[in-house]
């Protein structure tokens, strides 16, 4: 049986998730290069997943290159805004690459990765891993299948918790939004992609609204956690990988906002995202309005309600987690990669225009947030996208 090489070019907690799959399946896959500016990342990383040690070290994506001319997959999980620099030399050799979401924080970025995907003819996988969970799939199952009959409306949320909330905070590039790209693109992008996808149809037309009513600066509050007369505060009792007090940190990303998007088919959605969020119901919600009946459930739940108007009786449908994060997504979507390098054919729905189509409604919603006006999205040659 042939093993696929694989490299990872970044080794944060996201290529951990790729990491730990892999290594479940080390008949068919050997990790031969881990890539990271920090060589602590990369010792993290090892140990957190149990990688065999037959791995190079190197602090330079080209080293990779040079060094591993045979490499049959590489997964790209540096910071956001370097997506496109990290991704394309090995988009351009022609090696499957998965690509963690978002796909680029800019349009142009995100246009140069779709032609060089083109001109490639690439193996793409972009990481919109609630794609892969038993949730969402079988949502997209049921809906397509015709259950609620034709989309009318989509109400859902993401309620982020203390753990994600000071991720975007108070850690490194996250942020700041000229490095994530902002909290909606860094946290939600995901959601938006669910929409695109149940609905089939394209986005015309945004308006967003949103700001920090939680997390601004506190003139009575110290620099840092220790000390802290806020004694009852969650996030200083988080894992000490940051104590800067999560109110004074320099940032410039919204603790909420809401996403109104128009489709061409009519469809309409409205999505919501907030931080410091817990308890029943916390999570991602989604809520279905069709013209047969509503679907609606709680992902972190695992369980699906349809409702048939006529019939006027609600059928549930549980879905099993294998507790792999995201809700059972993180190991399916690894091993996309997979199928990638065994079929050169293979192309998974979590694509280049995927990862342009999410990020390109990111962007609008932010310009329709800061801006206070609806966007219109245009589409020209090649499907590229313009705001107006």
């Amino acid at each position: 049986m042939k093993k696929y090489k694989v490299a990872f070019i970044g080794t944060g907690s996201r290529s951990a998730t790729y990491a730990k799959a892999y290594a479940e399946h080390q008949d068919e896959i050997d990790v031969v290069a881990l890539c990271d500016a920090s060589a602590e990342n990369i010792r993290v990383m090892a140990k957190r997943t149990a990688l065999p040690k037959i791995f190079a070290e190197y602090s330079d994506y080209r080293q990779v290159l040079d060094k591993h001319p045979d490499l049959d997959g590489v997964v790209v999980s540096t910071p956001n805004y370097l997506h496109r620099e990290t991704a394309m030399p090995f988009i351009e050799r022609g090696i499957p690459v998965a690509l963690e979401k978002p796909m680029t924080t800019t349009m142009a970025d995100g246009e140069a990765i779709l032609e060089a995907a083109k001109r490639y003819n690439s193996r793409l996988l972009i990481g919109f891993v609630l794609r892969s969970t038993p949730f969402y799939s079988k949502v997209y199952e049921l809906l397509s299948g015709g259950a609620v009959g034709r989309i009318v409306a989509i109400e859902a949320d993401e309620l982020a918790g203390y753990g994600e909330t000071s991720t975007i905070n108070r850690r490194l590039w996250r942020r700041y939004s000229k490095f994530s790209g902002g909290a909606l693109m860094e946290k939600s992008s995901h959601d938006l992609d669910l929409m695109s996808w149940f609905i089939g149809s394209r986005p015309i037309s945004v308006n967003s609204f949103g700001g920090s009513l939680v997390f601004n600066p506190n003139p009575l509050l110290p620099e840092k956690c220790a000390g802290c007369p806020m004694k009852d505060c969650v996030y200083g009792k988080l894992p000490p990988d940051n104590t800067d007090c999560i109110y004074n940190a320099q940032k410039d990303v919204v603790d909420n906002q809401c996403v109104n998007i128009s489709y061409a088919n009519g469809t309409i959605v409205s999505f919501i995202m907030c931080f410091n969020t817990t308890g029943e119901k916390a999570g991602r919600n989604l809520h279905v309005i069709g013209q047969k009946g509503r679907l609606w459930g709680n992902h972190g739940d695992g369980e699906i309600f349809v409702f048939d108007n006529l019939k006027k009786e609600t059928v549930s449908y549980k879905t099993k987690v294998d507790g792999s994060g995201h809700g059972g997504g993180d190991s399916n979507h690894a091993l996309e990669l997979l199928k990638m390098m065994k079929n050169p054919e293979y192309r998974p729905a979590q694509d280049a225009y995927a990862g342009y189509l999410s990020g390109a409604l990111c962007i609008a919603s932010d310009i329709s947030r800061v801006e206070g006006r609806r966007l219109n999205l245009r589409y020209g040659a090649n499907d590229y996208i313009s705001f107006e």
